[in-house]
């Protein structure tokens, strides 16, 4: 398994001089089968940009925690993992440490292609295989681009609001997902205990979204998504191609989204 780690204040790159500033706290972590490609930490880089987009549209502009502060704080230990299909010993190692340490981990699979009930599996075997390791197990919380949901109640609108540009899974160390008020910023997230937690909140939340921002908010989803779909268009081809050391290809990064 390839590793790469670099400081959270490291910048993409490609970002205009108007798009918001990367997250500057944490740990930018890239690993998986493929972490060790040429090309891996720019990637990676774009993903996390692209997830950046995603908490601050849609989960700190449509106030869907009531405890976000600044949501450029921190991603915790945010984990590029790139594999085409979730290892779980590499997993396990990602949340265990970073756990461990105290701190939220977010693990981003922008390579793997599973439905839903597929992915949400491999998190729930991933969360008894950490609840193994360590003393006091963290709570989870899973995002897919295609999660099940609608507006008919706010549980079930929980699967709109977690159509992330990629598969991912959240999990949030003992301690900071007790209380409600310890919810600083995104380093302290979790969407879903947050829309099944405090009834008065989320019927809040779903009344205050019913009344005309949802559309609002799933055109951001959608847009962050085209956004994805472009970004990572370059990244994905190359990633896809064999890799031979007379390649030129290979080590050369794809131009910076215009």
């Amino acid at each position: 398994m390839g590793t790469a780690h670099s400081g959270g204040s490291e910048s993409s790159g490609s970002d205009s001089a108007g798009e918001k500033a990367e997250p500057t706290g944490g740990a930018f972590v890239v690993a998986g089968a493929l972490g060790s490609h040429p090309l891996a930490a720019a990637f990676a880089a774009e993903v996390r940009r692209v997830h950046h987009s995603y908490a601050v549209e849609v989960v700190s502009g449509y106030r869907l925690c009531p405890h976000i502060g600044e949501p450029h704080a921190s991603f915790g230990r945010f984990c590029v993992m790139l594999d085409r299909v979730p290892d779980l010993e590499a997993a396990a190692h990602e949340v265990a440490a970073a756990v461990a340490d105290g701190m939220l981990v977010h693990l981003v699979y922008p390579l793997v292609d599973l439905e839903p009930t597929h992915f949400e599996r491999f998190c729930n075997e991933l969360h008894a295989e950490v609840a193994r390791r360590l003393p006091d197990p963290p709570v989870h919380a899973t995002f897919h681009p295609r999660l099940e949901g609608d507006a008919l109640s706010p549980a079930r609108m929980v699967g709109l609001l977690r159509r992330a540009p990629d598969p991912f899974v959240q999990f949030v160390p003992e301690g900071l997902h007790k209380g409600g008020t310890v919810f600083a910023d995104l380093a302290t997230l979790d969407l879903e205990s947050l829309l099944k937690g405090p009834r008065d909140y989320a019927t809040r939340t779903f009344e205050r979204l019913q009344s005309g921002g949802l559309d609002v908010l799933l055109g951001w989803i959608a847009d962050i998504r085209a956004d994805r779909d472009r970004s990572y268009a370059p990244y994905l081809q190359a990633l896809q191609a064999p890799r031979t050391p007379e390649d030129p290809e290979a080590r050369t990064a794809p131009a910076p989204r215009g």
